[in-house]
């Protein structure tokens, strides 16, 4: 099935998404939410190994992809999950799956805190979250002169320094080429992308300790969690702190993948997800059922094996 470039208006701003299939009365849409350097088309991989059946949409955030770029866009997190929540309800998507990669995990979780009735369920892959510091080092840098130089210099970069960069990102499986981080040089090399990203570098710390403060009022939501034992931006041992403030979460590690796992082993990824989302539509089934209750339709998540953050 084609996937279609699509675009809209929402909040005055204009944004662009991918989108392949069209809803369905039986089962929810799926709406995905890339990374900071990312786009909806750094998705594709997964996109092409996800079932024919399923609704697919994947945004451009502000920002980003063939999304709009300008000063005058809100870069705080709270604005950006409240934008996706418009944008979900502009589109008339009840209840849908939201899957969330890096930043866009933590806007995931930002919009499961603001509108806890309005998403069916998450999917979260190596999401950013409060409970790790890891990244301080990479923002002080950015935020400083010969910094923010070097962002926006590292669009120019030759290719072969760029694939150093890119790839220090994924695991020891990945086998990215050149075509495989074309959408992210090209994001990147789009005007205004890199002027985003630093203005949104700059509201990290107080978007982080809001989504902490957020949390503190545990999500119920069912939440499917893919994090990479070798992932260095967003390390695993991190991932028990963040599982503690989500009460119906399964929590899955991927051994020898880095940070984006999406692309990294797209056809291992979308397996979870089926099997996932077959498994909380027949708990949704239970649930409504006279005979049994919640309590006794839900067992105990698998947990991963490991914590290590490898590499």
């Amino acid at each position: 099935m084609m996937m279609e470039r699509r675009q809209i208006r929402v909040d005055g701003l204009r944004l662009s998404y991918l989108e392949r299939g069209t809803q369905a009365r039986d089962q929810p849409s799926l709406v995905l939410l890339h990374g900071l350097m990312g786009c909806a088309e750094t998705f594709v991989p997964l996109m092409e190994q996800l079932r024919p059946d399923l609704h697919l949409i994947a945004l451009d955030l502000p920002g980003a992809g063939e999304s709009e770029r300008s000063q005058g866009i809100d870069p705080r997190l709270s604005a950006t999950a409240n934008l996706v929540g418009n944008i979900l309800s502009t589109l008339h998507l009840h209840q849908p799956v939201v899957l969330g990669h890096s930043h866009g995990g933590a806007v995931a979780l930002t919009l499961a805190a603001q509108r806890r009735q309005a998403l069916g369920s998450l999917v979260l892959l190596s999401p950013a979250h409060p409970y790790f510091d890891e990244s301080d080092p990479v923002i002080r840098f950015y935020l400083s002169r010969p910094g923010e130089l070097f962002a926006h210099l590292m669009p120019w970069l030759p290719e072969w320094l760029q694939m150093i960069g890119l790839r220090r990102m994924a695991g020891p499986q990945s086998w990215d080429t050149p075509e495989r981080l074309r959408p992210y040089r090209n994001n990147l090399r789009t005007p205004g992308t890199i002027l985003h990203l630093l203005r949104l570098l700059r509201t990290w710390h107080k978007d982080m300790s809001g989504l902490r403060h957020a949390l503190r009022r545990s999500l119920h939501i069912p939440t499917l969690i893919l994090w990479g034992e070798c992932d260095r931006a967003v390390p695993i041992h991190s991932a028990p702190k963040l599982c503690a403030r989500l009460s119906h979460a399964q929590l899955v590690a991927l051994p020898g993948v880095g940070h984006r796992p999406a692309e990294e082993v797209p056809e291992q990824v979308a397996a979870y997800i089926h099997s996932w989302m077959e498994r909380e539509a027949a708990f949704a089934a239970v649930r409504y059922s006279r005979n049994v209750s919640a309590s006794q339709a839900r067992t105990v998540s698998d947990i991963t094996p490991s914590f290590e953050s490898g590499d």
